[in-house]
């Protein structure tokens, strides 16, 4: 699905703070990226504006030698989108993941966030190939020491291959005080963490929403968790997500966790107060040693869910989300038309 940049300038507007400019940046190299993220960050010309970075379809990858792509704002009036899947003037923003692309080239870290009061939203893209020993190897979001944030929204993200000899190899997001963090639709496959969390970890002083999500074939080297960390309060609402074959086990609940219609074999740490209908089995994607996690034909994971509130109305390759009947589960909807209301 694509927007035109109105409709997308306006729904960014909508929830600006009230005496905050707004500012927008149309990228399209390196170079460019690089430049906005510093206009953007403390010192720089827009670092006490809204800011929407809007990257186009393309590769972004720090093979240039400076290192990851950075923000850091302590501004009270600031806040980042950070959007892939433009078209070349960014007029048009598509729905698809895979079409924008932040490459660590197999030796940094890809993306790191931080902001103490601002919103940070992350969305549109795919994250890949870090290789670092930081913490949050792919994304880290307001991982820093601060103990204030904004609301965390990650969504249709692909985050891949990332490697840290530490913990977190996917990601690693934070949201401080009353804020909470939006983890929907994304794939997180093939990512590492040496001492533990090869997905990632979210953590939050108030709530946290992980839906429709796959997360598969994460690994850690030590005896500790290959799948993801969630932490939130009064807890993680995890539904309509597959955990399959990450190593040792798939989620470790901090606190607590409501889990609804989700496919998940090994849960640690605190038991969820909450189950619905869990789905055990195979989810049968098509071919995930290509890197395909769609969901094949048979999957027991395929319009079981009716659980509908997704915080989104697509999938990450751009497809409408069904709003009434039944629905599948993970970041793909392989069973389309299922309501016969898509609209295109």
């Amino acid at each position: 699905m694509t927007f035109m940049k109105s409709v997308v300038v306006a729904l960014a507007i909508c929830s600006f703070a009230a005496h905050a400019k707004a500012q927008q940046f149309c990228v399209t190299t390196t170079s460019e990226l690089r430049a906005a993220l510093a206009a953007a960050s403390d010192g720089g010309a827009s670092a006490n504006d809204q800011v929407s970075i809007e990257l186009a379809a393309g590769t972004y990858s720090t093979a240039d030698g400076l290192g990851r792509f950075l923000y850091t704002n302590t501004s009270a009036t600031s806040s980042l989108h950070f959007w892939g899947g433009f078209n070349a003037d960014c007029s048009q923003m598509g729905e698809d993941a895979s079409v924008t692309v932040l490459d660590g080239n197999n030796a940094t870290q890809v993306l790191v966030a931080n902001s103490t009061a601002g919103y940070v939203d992350i969305l549109n893209l795919t994250v890949q190939n870090a290789n670092t020993n930081q913490y949050g190897a792919g994304i880290a979001v307001n991982a820093g020491s601060a103990t204030t944030s904004g609301d965390v929204l990650l969504r249709n993200l692909i985050i891949r291959n990332n490697h840290t000899s530490g913990y977190h190899g996917g990601f690693r997001a934070f949201a401080r005080g009353t804020h909470v963090i939006y983890f929907d639709n994304n794939l997180v496959v093939g990512n590492s963490a040496d001492n533990g969390y090869g997905a990632g970890e979210l953590y939050a002083e108030n709530q946290i929403y992980v839906r429709y999500d796959t997360l598969a074939d994460n690994t850690t080297t030590s005896a500790g968790i290959g799948g993801l960390l969630c932490a939130g309060v009064p807890n993680c609402e995890i539904a309509n997500s597959v955990f399959w074959q990450n190593s040792n086990q798939d989620l470790y609940v901090f606190y607590d966790a409501a889990m609804y219609f989700d496919d998940i074999a090994h849960i640690t740490g605190n038991t969820p107060s909450t189950i619905v209908s869990p789905i055990a089995g195979d989810p049968l994607f098509v071919d995930p040693a290509n890197g395909n996690y769609h969901l094949g034909n048979g999957s027991p994971l395929l319009a079981v869910s009716t659980y509908l509130d997704s915080g989104t109305d697509n999938d990450i390759e751009g497809h409408n989300l069904p709003q009434t009947g039944t629905t599948d589960l993970g970041a793909y909807l392989d069973t389309i038309f299922n309501d016969t209301l898509e609209v295109p």
